[in-house]
């Protein structure tokens, strides 16, 4: 069983109040029972920003058909990921589904990113630079802000890291894209 409580400024938890009745009763049920509390740690902005930024728009990147510049597409391969590798097989009037779960939380964020980072790297063999957060900070603070291409992996593109076609999708006329038939 799990419970949700937010740390109070005196010191104690407040459990809201359905959730604190809950609790009081395991505790009555569960005398000497001993507690783990583990704190839900705030997600990473520079690792949401990473996945956002770079991991899926390279997924998109290798999918036929898909173009790293739709929202689109970049949101279709987001919910594809989470349910791949985040999600809960329901069973609905008998029909077994797949639903993906939420990747909000430092933990979840970690779980998902490394689950999809291994399949990337498994299934296409991306180059290390395109996978390197260090990289991508330096195009997201240093490189973008002044001009530069308006997406990592066009950057990547740009500086050689990838080939001009790949996916479906060949660049030209400085970046824009066009599906090969």
């Amino acid at each position: 069983m799990e419970f949700l409580a937010r740390i109070t400024k005196d010191h104690g938890l407040d459990f809201g109040e359905r959730n604190r009745v809950i609790f009081k009763r395991y505790l009555a049920e569960n005398p000497g029972m001993v507690l783990k509390i583990t704190p839900v740690l705030p997600e990473s902005k520079k690792q949401r920003g990473f996945l956002e930024g770079a991991v899926i728009p390279l997924v998109a990147f290798y999918q036929e058909g898909m173009d790293h510049r739709d929202h689109a597409h970049l949101r279709d391969v987001r919910e594809w990921l989470k349910a791949e590798f985040n999600g809960d097989m329901v069973v609905v009037a008998g029909k077994a589904l797949l639903v993906p779960k939420s990747t909000k939380g430092r933990e979840a964020l970690n779980a998902f990113l490394e689950k999809v980072l291994v399949w990337l790297q498994e299934n296409y063999e991306p180059p290390a630079e395109a996978l390197d957060p260090g990289r991508f900070k330096e195009w997201r603070d240093t490189i973008f802000p002044y001009g530069g291409p308006s997406y990592y992996i066009d950057y990547l593109i740009e500086i050689g890291t990838f080939p001009q076609q790949r996916g479906g999708i060949q660049q030209h006329n400085g970046g824009n894209a066009t599906y090969n038939a």
